[in-house]
């Protein structure tokens, strides 16, 4: 029975241990989620803004968004096409 009182504070220390990466894992997945949500937030941010200035553009000059909108398509289909 002496080697398992022996071994008692090791496993103790390893709980310990276990318990402090759980802990660590934890604090990095809620950092990195935080983080991803800020990032989603700012592209979110940044596609209303392209939408609001594609928006603006075509009120200000509807017949020249209308000819970069045909050309971007007509090279777009010519890219896809290959």
């Amino acid at each position: 029975m002496a080697p398992q009182d022996a071994e008692m504070p090791s496993q103790q220390a390893l709980s310990e241990d276990i318990a402090q990466i759980r802990r660590d894992i934890d604090n990095l997945t809620s950092s990195i989620k935080r983080a991803g949500d800020h990032q989603a937030e700012r592209v979110q941010d940044k596609a209303h803004e392209a939408l609001n200035a594609l928006e603006n553009a075509v009120k200000r000059d509807p017949v020249t968004t209308l000819g970069w909108a045909l050309g971007a398509g007509f090279l777009l289909g010519i890219l896809l096409r290959r």
